[in-house]
């Protein structure tokens, strides 16, 4: 029963993909000093990076939105690589799924640079959320700084261009806090920071902006271990089936 609900889900997942940015988008993906707001370009601390972000809204194809599975309960989990310093990892989980749902678990990598902020991402080539989507520019955008100096919440944006001489093969951007549920008056202040930097295009291009649902978690306390291993992401069970 279990391998049956993998292989719908995956067969589903894969009907969803399609290209990011057809339309509405810049020619080519913009460089990633250039959006970042300069508190992130001349302080952003790394060590006060790590740590639980629920993700409050994001436009990012790799994430199901429509029914019948509809993510929720988005969380990430990043960490100091342990066993490279010139790298950090992020454990990226969602729900999918009726009632309590079945968690998917997503251990991404991230190359550290000589630029604050400044990442390159690693997806799994098998990921059933979008395949072959890899080495992708990661950038902290802006991030809210507490009263001691940790970070509320941050803004990444992703971006790849595509293969031909112009057009983005994939664009994305996640608002992450530290508490699942934020006020519409933060929420507000997050987005007018992203569109400061040039970054509106975004989150008005096809299909807009995503919101959210972690009420189910919270209700159901179902959220995965924070050190759960990887599950329906192309990188463990469901890995044979798309190889």
């Amino acid at each position: 029963m279990k391998r049956m609900f993998e292989l719908l889900l995956y067969g589903m997942v894969q009907h969803t993909v399609r290209a990011d940015c057809p339309e509405d988008c810049p020619a080519r993906c913009p460089q990633q000093l250039e959006v970042q707001s300069d508190f992130v370009k001349t302080q952003f601390d790394i060590k006060q990076f790590w740590g639980v972000y629920y993700e409050i809204a994001y436009h990012d194809s790799t994430q199901p939105r429509r029914w019948p599975i509809r993510a929720s309960c988005q969380r990430s989990v990043k960490s100091q690589h342990p066993g490279d310093p010139k790298n950090y990892k992020d454990l990226f989980s969602l729900n999918v799924g009726f009632g309590r749902g079945v968690n998917a678990v997503c251990d991404l990598e991230f190359n550290l640079t000589d630029h604050p902020g400044v990442f390159l991402g690693h997806w799994s080539g098998h990921s059933i959320f979008n395949p072959n989507l890899t080495d992708i520019h990661n950038t902290v955008v802006d991030v809210g700084v507490a009263a001691n100096g940790t970070y509320n919440w941050t803004l990444e944006f992703q971006c790849k261009n595509a293969e031909e001489s112009k057009g983005i093969r994939f664009a994305a951007v996640n608002f992450y806090h530290r508490k699942p549920q934020i006020d519409a008056e933060e929420f507000q202040l997050m987005m007018s920071r992203l569109r400061a930097r040039g970054l509106g295009w975004v989150v008005d291009a096809s299909p807009g902006l995503t919101f959210v649902d972690q009420q189910k978690c919270i209700d159901h306390d179902s959220y995965p271990s924070l050190t759960a291993k990887p599950a329906l992401c192309g990188q463990g069970a469901l890995q044979e089936v798309m190889v």
